[in-house]
């Protein structure tokens, strides 16, 4: 596929048309300037003073309106992708997830969603799957090479208690549920080398490690999980005012670390996301990367353009200012002199 130029709003285009007013002016003076000059059989004076200025609007013109008319600029990317590896990014959505520092403060979700995106730029090569987990894990997409989707899905997708938890429970999470990885498919048979990110606050109720350890290791996944949040954070109702049947839980970061542990893992808090990064590259980047996909990337030039004609029009007044500034100090050295010659007489 070749490169391709649209544009959004075409219609803003009409204001190019703009550009003919300062072009029509010139013509006009430069006529007028001509005829007078052969009426009186004087030579005509340099036309760059008019000319420059006149040749600065229009394009000024132009460009505002090229840029009214929002072109868009495609380009097809080839990227290499693993065809042996495979990363699945579990997040945990349960309510707690909603807690922040503050009633203002960005939540627990929010900073997964970063940590979740840092990741995969880390492994942008390899095709990459989300789920959302409570006490069950159930997906959101399966592992795919196309960025955008992968961005679409995370940024649209996954939200809090979706899908909700089976069971009404005070700790609707269950770190026992990632057994679940050892079926339903959510890995491609010919995937080698299988990794699975875990991104949750920690907060889980009881579970066998063992039955996750065993699950794990029969689809040959690795496990790196990034703890995200912290003891002050608290679930704010619409109100601003904390809830009164939500408390962090002070084992958080200790249950995490077993988990780790329990299924040859490791773990991570969300202020070490460099840590965790270079460890998902190094248990994902593997096997051979033959297979190459192709997108299209859409840049946008309008602001370009704007940028173009507002340097223009200062590019403009600054030479209006500067030939302004040119005459009057001329004027005021012809006085000078005039004044000079008269006192001398």
């Amino acid at each position: 596929m070749l490169a391709s130029l649209s544009f959004l709003s075409p219609l803003g285009a009409l204001a190019c048309l703009a550009a003919a007013f300062p072009l029509g002016a010139l013509a006009l003076a430069v006529s007028r300037e001509e005829r007078a000059a052969r009426l009186l059989r004087l030579r005509t004076a340099p036309r760059r003073g008019v000319v420059v200025p006149a040749l600065l609007a229009a394009a000024v013109c132009v460009c505002a309106g090229l840029a009214a008319a929002q072109p868009t600029l495609r380009l097809p990317q080839r990227t290499a992708v693993r065809t042996r590896s495979e990363v699945l990014y579990v997040v945990d959505v349960s309510r707690s997830m909603a807690a922040a520092p503050s009633a203002a403060g960005e939540t627990r979700l929010a900073r997964a969603r970063a940590v979740v995106r840092a990741l995969h730029a880390a492994a942008a090569d390899v095709p990459s799957g989300l789920a959302g987990m409570t006490d069950r894990v159930l997906p959101y997409l399966y592992p795919t090479a196309d960025g955008a989707v992968f961005d679409a899905t995370l940024r649209q997708s996954v939200r809090v208690e979706a899908p909700p938890p089976q069971e009404v429970s005070r700790n609707a999470t269950s770190f026992g549920s990632l057994s679940s990885l050892a079926r339903n498919g959510w890995f491609d048979r010919s995937a080698q080398w299988r990794t699975c990110v875990l991104v949750t606050d920690g907060e889980s109720r009881s579970y066998d490690p063992s039955a996750v350890a065993e699950s794990l290791t029969a689809v040959r996944c690795r496990l790196v999980v990034v703890r995200v949040g912290s003891g002050a954070d608290r679930v704010f109702g619409a109100d601003g005012v904390p809830e009164a049947g939500y408390a962090p839980d002070p084992a958080a970061a200790q249950d995490v670390r077993a988990l780790a542990q329990a299924v040859g893992g490791r773990a991570f808090d969300a202020g070490d996301t460099a840590g965790a990064a270079h460890a998902v590259a190094s248990a994902a980047e593997r096997g051979p990367a033959g297979h190459a996909t192709e997108r299209i990337a859409a840049h946008a030039l309008a602001p370009w353009l704007a940028l173009a004609a507002l340097l223009l029009a200062l590019a403009c007044a600054v030479l209006r200012l500067a030939e302004g500034y040119l005459h009057h100090a001329t004027f005021s050295a012809y006085n000078r002199r005039v004044s000079r010659g008269a006192s001398a007489r």
